[in-house]
């Protein structure tokens, strides 16, 4: 299956490109810039067309170059406090129009692809759930952050013009990421707190951590592959679905994975007279995802977390640095 993947040369785009070449689909990429070199030997070949998912004229000679079964929509702008406010327009035009101009290059072709739309975990806000975990049809969602306001915005938006534009769609709700393919793409103006910790590993710094971090964090290599599931189920009984960790861990096992490891740098949590040296946006733990309906549809559970992902990333680490 041709299956077009925008942003596709960013962290996730990567993670997803990896699964759906691996299930055998031909893969299109659609970004603002390539995938770092050092990266081309581990993904495979796959053609990247260079665009802006704000370009009406860009999708439309995306979607003239080959016909394309699916479309992934991954494209987003993940702004921290700072690009909120130097930037907002930007933020909403990224995330909310060119969800829009998206689906609008789709329906002039015939067939039609099917959409699968990246959503976030930011939309469900910062109320925790009587149940325990973010559940799709129970929990209302209530994002604080303009990201989440937009991810919500892009939701609405694309479910209208799937029922104007009689196109497929399907919603993953993604939970917070980490793994292989994660670098500095610009659009993201932090790296998740796991690669901070290695990349303060990497410059000689020991980490400080502002707490545990605990979360449901979701393995990248698990992430594509919940994307690739979703593609494949012959039958989805809904519209959103979750996309989780399904488990909690935290940052402060990934540095204890890590170390168990052999990888021989410092960490701690930060004390009353200590300064966190890795950034984090919340400023409380979050609850899980719940992906019971993902799995119930499709089949899926994450198959990485605790030691097993540490080591996984150690080898990724080592082959695409050489």
């Amino acid at each position: 299956m041709n299956v077009l993947i925008t942003g596709g040369t960013g962290f996730v785009g990567l993670a997803v490109t990896e699964a759906l070449k691996q299930a055998g689909h031909d893969v299109m990429l659609f970004g603002r810039a390539a995938a770092p070199a050092r990266f081309a030997g581990q993904i495979g070949h796959a053609p990247f067309m260079a665009g802006d998912i704000t370009s009406p004229a860009d999708l439309d000679r995306v979607f003239q170059s080959v016909e394309m079964r699916a479309v992934i929509h991954l494209a987003a702008v993940t702004p921290d406090r700072q690009a909120e406010m130097s930037d907002p327009a930007a933020v909403i035009a990224v995330n909310v129009a060119g969800t829009a101009d998206l689906m609008r290059s789709m329906a002039r072709i015939s067939p039609r692809p099917r959409l699968i739309l990246a959503s976030s975990v930011a939309v469900y806000g910062h109320a925790a759930p009587e149940s325990g975990t973010f559940e799709e049809g129970t929990f209302i969602p209530s994002p604080a952050s303009l990201y989440g306001i937009t991810k919500l915005a892009a939701e609405a938006t694309a479910t209208r013009l799937a029922d104007l534009y009689e196109i497929d769609l399907t919603i993953v709700r993604l939970g917070p990421v980490y793994g292989p393919w994660e670098y500095k793409t610009g659009l993201r103006p932090i790296l998740s707190p796991h690669g901070q910790v290695v990349d303060l590993w990497r410059r000689g710094h020991d980490v400080i951590l502002p707490r545990a971090l605990k979360g449901d964090w979701l393995y990248s290599r698990d992430a594509g592959a919940g994307f690739a599931a979703i593609l494949a189920a012959p039958r989805l009984n809904h519209t959103i679905y979750n996309l989780g960790g399904g488990v909690m861990s935290s940052v402060a096992d990934w540095c204890k994975n890590l170390q168990s490891l052999h990888v021989a740098c410092g960490w701690k949590i930060a004390g009353r007279d200590d300064v966190p040296n890795l950034t984090f946006g919340l400023a409380a733990d979050r609850a899980a995802l719940s992906i019971e309906r993902l799995e119930a549809d499709t089949g899926f559970r994450p198959g990485f977390s605790g030691p097993l992902a540490a080591d996984d990333y150690l080898k990724w680490l080592a082959a695409v640095n050489g």
